[in-house]
């Protein structure tokens, strides 16, 4: 028994020490979420298009079989003859196109990109899912950093105020004194009670999205804040995925637009036949076997219109794609810049908001040795306090967007995956 109660201290007190870390955060992700496995699946089902198109280039081989069965009765003045057959047919047929002008081809090229196009789209999934958990995370440390701050701010107030209760039985503290410190902590109590409700939404967004509990998460995280926006615009323009996306659909409009230049050429087939008839099954009928070899050229010459129109309408979807292209170019450069941008301001005010936090603790410790003395009121104190707790909440604020500006330039620089491969699926 006493060995038993040591092993659940232990146990206990693993569990306490444990902290989650982003890394751990986002391989639960990935392993958890939902919509993880539903873009697997997507991927398994874009595989099929490769082996479809690839069977294209395969013969194709059917057999059928034909009974018939065959009953005919006779009459005349002197008898009546009565007649029952039973044939059957067995036939088998093999087609191989000799020369399409290189469609199928085509076609396997485009559903290589095609597959290609849902493995990026399950990246950018990904990108998303490490983004949201990143987010919630910090959210969650954001808010408990914030909840620890209206703590302290309320235990302070709440202290204030009954030595203000009793200064003022006392008549060494006015009605303003008091009123001011009963008006700064009911504010502090309503703080205090925003900061929990909102640590417990945070909390409970963080589960639905990485499936564990947020507790006892790292503070401690570290960043290569040494970027550069030249290169990261220079790396965006190569690696970003919804790049990659519109990139990868005017090859497929090209490759479409090819295939449909092509179905204007001659195409060649050859078709095999090999068949075998008994004419009665019943009584002795006659067996036959034989067997044809067939060439079929087909000359397309008119389609009525469509291909023409086909054409025209891949050439005009082609010229968007490359309007988009271009456009998508202005956007992800601006996106880059404003989110280096909040990047660079947060960094400034963390800094700022330090110093801030710093010098009203020591204006703090001050002043309340001199209200003690008597040479300061309680609204300087009370200004000090709230001052104090508004940094400390602004310093926390400025951090969670700092670190989160961070991930998404990682993001738009398409470099995010990189820093959690190994816990990514393994793709194929």
């Amino acid at each position: 028994m006493f060995k038993i109660i040591l092993f659940l201290i232990f146990v206990f007190l693993c569990n306490s020490l444990y902290a989650l870390d982003i890394p751990t955060t986002i391989k639960s992700t990935i392993e958890n979420n939902p919509k993880i496995k539903i873009g697997l699946e997507k991927i398994n089902e874009a595989k099929e298009l490769i082996n479809k198109a690839s069977g294209e280039l395969l013969p194709d081989i059917s057999s059928s079989i034909t009974g018939t069965l065959e009953s005919s009765n006779t009459k005349t003045t002197s008898s009546t003859t009565e007649d029952d057959t039973f044939a059957d047919k067995y036939k088998l047929t093999i087609t191989k196109n000799l020369y399409d002008a290189g469609i199928d081809k085509l076609e396997i090229e485009r559903s290589k990109i095609l597959f290609q196009n849902e493995i990026i789209n399950f990246n950018i999934l990904l990108e998303n899912l490490i983004i949201d958990a990143i987010t919630g995370y910090l959210t969650v440390l954001n808010y408990e950093s914030s909840l620890t701050a209206n703590q302290k701010n309320f235990e302070f107030l709440n202290k204030l105020l009954e030595e203000t209760k009793t200064k003022y039985d006392l008549g060494s503290a006015t009605i303003y004194d008091l009123q001011k410190a009963e008006s700064s902590f009911s504010m502090s109590e309503a703080n205090l009670f925003a900061a929990q409700q909102n640590l417990e939404i945070a909390k409970k967004s963080f589960k639905l999205i990485v499936s564990k509990e947020a507790i006892n998460l790292d503070n401690l995280i570290e960043i290569n804040d040494n970027i550069n926006l030249n290169n990261i615009e220079e790396n965006a323009l190569k690696n970003n995925l919804s790049f990659s996306l519109i990139k990868n659909d005017i090859k497929n409009k090209n490759i479409l637009l090819l295939k449909e230049k092509k179905s204007k050429k001659p195409y060649l087939d050859l078709t095999g036949t090999a068949e075998y008839s008994d004419s009665d099954r019943i009584d002795s009928g006659t067996e036959t076997m034989k067997g044809n070899l067939a060439i079929t050229l087909t000359i397309p010459i008119f389609q009525q219109g469509i291909d023409n129109s086909n054409i025209r309408k891949y050439f005009s979807q082609i010229l968007q794609s490359e309007i988009e292209l271009d456009d998508k170019t202005d956007e992800l450069l601006l996106s880059i810049s404003n989110t280096y941008k909040d990047f660079l301001i947060n960094k400034s005010l963390m800094k700022a908001n330090a110093y801030s936090m710093k010098a009203y603790k020591t204006s703090l410790e001050s002043l309340n040795q001199e209200y003690l003395l008597g040479t300061k009121s309680i609204t300087d104190l009370l200004e000090d306090e709230e001052n104090l707790l508004n940094y400390t909440v602004n310093f926390s604020n400025s951090n969670k967007d700092y670190l989160i500006s961070y991930f998404k330039i990682l993001s738009l620089e398409g470099s995010l995956l990189d820093n959690f491969s190994e816990y990514l699926p393994k793709l194929e």
